[in-house]
């Protein structure tokens, strides 16, 4: 093995501290699609389970991690189309000499999040992913509609919105981020940092409990 590719633990050791220190107990970042969700969402209230956490907060985290890591798939910008993920899945199986494994039609998107506890006590729930320029005025507006609300309010725009059916272009009903905006109590907050190369923004969206 050349010097080059040598494993360099420090720098994993050193991103495990960085976590640690920002009060991180759970990430994930890669490609999503629901069966990972499922697996993850499976461990994560294992986790809350050991840690008898509260089952108010519990309940609201975990709300929460579905929602951010449902908006990732519908909507992040990074992604492996269908037919580009099972070659890249075929090639996978045959370089390890195992069969291939059943290929599920669905995309795969790429994305961040991460579940942690500040120095106060308060919970946190960050989902951050790639967005094209063109979504950001939407997405902005999206957010800022609803911020100030209290769980009722939020409550009943929810409703309004499920009875009105998804907007134009929405992959689902509308409500994500009114869900996670009520799970929350109204305390979130998010931010959108501009990529360099003038097409895409680092979309981050936080939720506290």
């Amino acid at each position: 093995m050349s010097t080059a590719h040598k494993l360099n633990g420090a720098s994993f050791l050193d991103l495990r501290q960085q976590l640690e220190s920002r009060g991180i107990v759970f990430s994930y970042c890669g490609y999503l699609n629901e069966s990972i969700l499922s697996g993850i969402g499976n461990a994560l209230q294992s986790k809350m389970a050991i840690d008898q956490t509260d089952q108010k907060i519990s309940r609201g985290i975990f709300s929460t991690f579905v929602e951010q890591v449902q908006n990732v798939i519908r909507y992040s910008a990074e992604t492996i189309g269908p037919e580009e993920r099972a070659k890249l899945e075929r090639e996978a199986a045959l370089a390890a000499g195992r069969p291939e494994n059943e290929i599920d039609d669905g995309e795969l998107r790429y994305g961040l999040i991460t579940i942690g506890e500040t120095p106060d006590g308060t919970r946190f729930v960050t989902c951050a992913n790639l967005i094209k320029n063109d979504n950001v005025e939407r997405v902005s507006a999206s957010l800022e509609s609803i911020r100030g609300l209290n769980r009722k309010e939020l409550t009943t725009l929810m409703r309004e919105h499920l009875k009105a059916g998804p907007p134009e272009g929405s992959k689902g009903a509308g409500v994500g981020f009114i869900s996670i905006a009520r799970e929350a109590n109204g305390n979130w907050e998010y931010d959108m940092v501009p990529m360099p190369d003038g097409k895409f923004t680092f979309f981050c969206l936080e939720a506290y409990f």
